[in-house]
């Protein structure tokens, strides 16, 4: 790791600290699943009993020094990926291509603590050292299930998209509308 580097990811953790960074009123899941299936269930881990690291998930592999060393999580992990608005703002290009085929879901983070924490992917890497991955996705990781009475609207893909700004990118989090009850 660089000097600079050091010194960015130390700016990072400090500012975090200075400006009492906390979990957002609401994260947001993008899912190809529509409403009636969440409503079902809620969002729940491909394994509620898993037992990856946070890291793990976020890369989609395991560490090297595990027996599974750089095989794909996804079946195997207890998390749930969700982000705050900051990730709506810029659309990821990885995720850019989805965007029509998916919906997107407003959860309120006050209700779905009930079933577990919440962690702030950036901040966990930028204490471990490790280069953030998807340092734009503003990743907060549910360790277990959300359940539906935690969500609290849905957009389609396509709703959300024709609000999008190519060059400024999404409106303000207050101005984005279309939402339906969920």
């Amino acid at each position: 790791m660089s000097k600079m580097d050091w010194l960015k990811r130390k700016r990072r953790i400090i500012g975090r600290i200075v400006n009492r960074k906390h979990l957002p009123d609401y994260t947001y899941r993008w899912d190809t699943r529509g409403p009636t299936a969440i409503r079902a269930q809620g969002f729940q881990p491909w394994n509620p009993d898993g037992t990856i690291g946070l890291m793990e998930h976020v890369n989609n592999s395991y560490a090297a020094n595990h027996p599974q060393a750089g095989q794909m999580t996804k079946h195997d992990s207890q998390w749930l990926s969700t982000g705050a608005y900051g990730m709506l703002k810029k659309i990821d290009p990885t995720f850019a291509q989805q965007i029509l085929n998916t919906n997107l879901y407003k959860i309120e983070t006050r209700l779905a603590l009930q079933t577990g924490n919440f962690y702030d992917a950036n901040d966990t890497f930028d204490r471990a050292g490790v280069d953030r991955p998807y340092s734009t996705q503003r990743e907060w990781i549910k360790e277990g299930g959300i359940p539906q009475e935690a969500i609290v609207a849905y957009m389609s893909g396509r709703t959300f998209f024709n609000q999008y700004d190519m060059t400024n990118g999404a409106p303000d989090e207050d101005a984005l509308t279309g939402w339906q009850a969920f």
